[in-house]
């Protein structure tokens, strides 16, 4: 039988410079198979107002409505991975980073048999930690694995006088919001030109959608979709890239959802079902 977990069994286990995991457990279960759920860039952006505004004691709080257990398979330790966006040194905040952070955590903690769910860049840092003995499974939903369209400035420099009024006004607000003085936004630029040296393909499974076929429920994701592809020649979820051709190529197990915004991903009524087949699988 499926329950809540109790928000009160929140615990930070691990203070790094550059993040935080937090424990979601019920008490007294030390002897499960972790997973470790990473959230994307804009989930930080939350995680930001909400501490500004004093609405959550732990700046993690939010993801406690994520997860449940289950009576009949045991309860799985949860760790929520929380690297920060206040530093002043911004291009610190880099995967590469992330990743070895947090692997010398798992050593600290002898974790073994860990399931990594990252949500977007949260699925970039879990890639990189895929080649860890400690990891045995990594699940990237939406990651930009391929890149994101719109931080490829580059091209859209080449196409500018293409752009009418709206996708003008699209493209500068995008400029604005999102800092380039981040370490991980390299990364996320491009994706991985070098997947197979940098992560154990057997271990990912990738999750994408391309909104140029199918429409999602969110108009902006759907014109920013549009714009990637008619302009760039690039297929999208509206944020991240998917090329399923690109991603059969590479031979990691992956998931074409159809319809999916990257707008939609970091809500309870997308992410549990995926979580839920996680602690199933067990």
């Amino acid at each position: 039988m499926l329950k809540k977990l109790d928000p009160h069994n929140m615990e930070v286990v691990y203070n790094h410079a550059f993040y935080k995991l937090v424990r979601v457990a019920e008490a007294g279960k030390k002897d499960l198979e972790p997973i470790i759920f990473i959230c994307g860039q804009m989930g930080h952006k939350t995680q930001f107002v909400e501490s500004k505004t004093g609405l959550h004691k732990n700046s993690c709080y939010q993801y406690q409505n994520f997860f449940e257990y289950d009576d009949e398979i045991h309860t799985p330790y949860i760790f929520i991975y929380d690297y920060p966006i206040r530093i002043n040194d911004k291009s610190m905040i880099a995967d590469e980073l992330l990743a070895r952070s947090l692997e010398n955590a798992l050593d600290l903690f002898k974790l073994e048999n860990v399931t990594i769910m990252g949500i977007s860049n949260g699925g970039m840092i879990g890639t990189l930690l895929s080649k860890s003995p400690r990891v045995k499974e990594v699940l990237a939903l939406h990651a930009p694995i391929f890149g994101v369209p719109l931080l490829q400035r580059e091209k859209w420099d080449q196409v500018k006088k293409e752009l009418r009024l709206p996708e003008k006004m699209i493209y500068l607000i995008s400029k604005l919001m999102v800092n380039d003085e981040f370490g991980y936004m390299h990364l996320m630029k491009n994706g991985f030109v070098n997947l197979e040296d940098v992560a154990n393909l057997d271990k990912i499974t990738f999750t994408g959608s391309d909104l140029t076929d199918v429409n999602s429920k969110n108009k902006l994701a759907n014109y920013l979709a549009y714009m990637n592809y008619l302009l760039l020649g690039i297929p999208s979820d509206g944020i991240v890239s998917y090329n399923e051709e690109k991603v059969k190529s590479t031979g990691i197990n992956f998931i074409k959802e159809e319809g999916v915004s990257h707008f939609e991903l970091g809500t309870p009524s997308y992410t549990t079902p995926y979580y839920q087949k996680l602690i199933r699988k067990r």
